[in-house]
């Protein structure tokens, strides 16, 4: 990534649908490659009671700044930042979900990403800069007119803008972890760039502790060979009528390698090898966790 800067600036930043404040957390990591000389949080916005009490413990910073509902804010009333950073819900979007789209007028929680839009046009002084991020589906054919409608409203706006579907997998994360990122710039610049992916040699496994409570094994090490395919079948070791089917040869070059027979949703009965890429772990199903094939001893742990 490109751009003019001053590293003797404090960077201003607000946030919306803060969460615990990850994107705060990246910035910390510029501050000390000394990309930036430091940042400061002017305000957060966040309705989970339980993010508002993680994110004031993790930056150290007062739940004042939290501005609340984001329907409820008003832009006159926002102190001015440099960056403004909006992860808006995804739930109406993701395939995952019910897909139930991010119209202006629809009322689905994916739709709030608007109210960002609104505060753009409300405010005394426009931030510089916008990130804002949510996953790769929205830039299917389902919601491609929605998202062309919210970028020529950001361009009406005066904003410059740059987007692109990144993959964590490519940015030394073993994870297959899409996301989609618009970038929006206050004026006619044309020095961004997304950063270029990277060769990543880490799987999973550098990422697992070496000894893992018992209670997380789903299985012991003792499995049956299906007749029919040559597949690895586990029993769940607390109840016999969950089983799990294992590719062999899929497990030894990583990623999905097996199915977890009991699971009746599609992306939570994967299994997973610990020698490649972990899934994108979802919100809306933490019933049913993902799933990791472990070798040595080899057997399944959630």
């Amino acid at each position: 990534m490109t751009y003019n800067r001053n590293k003797n600036n404090t960077l201003k930043v607000g946030t919306f649908f803060s969460g615990i404040g990850s994107p705060e957390k990246a910035l910390d990591r510029l501050k000390n490659e000394g990309v930036i000389k430091d940042y400061k949080v002017e305000f957060f916005s966040e309705i989970d009671k339980n993010a508002i009490k993680s994110y004031c413990a993790i930056h150290n910073v007062s739940e004042n700044l939290n501005l609340g509902n984001i329907v409820d804010i008003q832009g006159k009333n926002l102190p001015y930042c440099d960056l403004w950073i909006g992860g808006f819900p995804c739930q109406d979007i993701s395939c995952a979900g019910k897909m139930k789209g991010f119209n202006l007028k629809s009322s689905t929680r994916s739709s709030l990403g608007w109210e960002m839009i609104r505060l753009l046009k409300e405010v005394k002084e426009k931030p510089k800069y916008v990130i804002f991020e949510n996953v790769a589906m929205i830039t299917s054919k389902k919601f491609k007119n929605t998202l062309e409608l919210f970028k020529k409203d950001l361009i009406d706006i005066g904003y410059t803008l740059y987007d692109d579907v990144l993959c964590a997998s490519d940015f030394g994360i073993p994870q297959q972890r899409k996301r989609y990122f618009l970038i929006a710039i206050l004026d006619k610049r044309n020095d961004f760039s997304f950063p270029e992916p990277k060769e990543n040699k880490l799987v999973l496994k550098d990422f697992l502790e070496n000894d893992i409570d018992e209670k997380y094994y789903l299985s012991n090490d003792i499995y049956e060979i299906d007749n029919e395919d040559d597949k690895l079948i586990f029993t769940n070791k607390n109840n016999e009528n969950k089983k799990y089917k294992i590719d062999f040869d899929k497990f030894l070059t990583g990623g999905v390698c097996g199915k977890d027979m009991a699971c009746k949703f599609n992306q939570s009965s994967r299994l997973h090898s610990e020698l490649g890429n972990a899934p994108t772990i979802t919100a809306s199903n933490t019933a049913d966790n993902c799933k990791i094939v472990i070798g040595g001893s080899f057997s399944i742990c959630e």
